[in-house]
């Protein structure tokens, strides 16, 4: 996983995105945590998977689709901050 980190010039125009920043690798590691210790989770369901690895699964999707909000939000937050730098005539 790479994570674009912000200047610090981003984050005198942006602070937010530092606090992004650590949300988004919490995330990311909570994720491959969960795929490490239940490494069933990796194929396909299972008909008669138990309810904790359905848990499991959805819980480790669920990082990685905050992971994917969190880098596109970031995005648009590093590009407005890049945009500030611009004169405004």
């Amino acid at each position: 996983m790479t994570v674009r980190r912000p200047v610090p010039l981003s984050l005198c125009d942006e602070p937010l995105l530092g606090s992004l920043v650590l949300l988004d690798l919490a995330a990311a590691i909570a994720a491959n945590a969960l795929r490490a210790h239940y490494v069933e989770i990796e194929g396909d369901f299972a008909p008669d998977e138990g309810d904790e690895l359905t848990m499991v699964r959805a819980l480790a999707e669920e990082c990685d689709i905050v992971c994917n909000i969190l880098r596109d939000y970031r995005r648009c937050l590093l590009a407005r901050a890049d945009h500030q730098d611009d004169w405004p005539f």
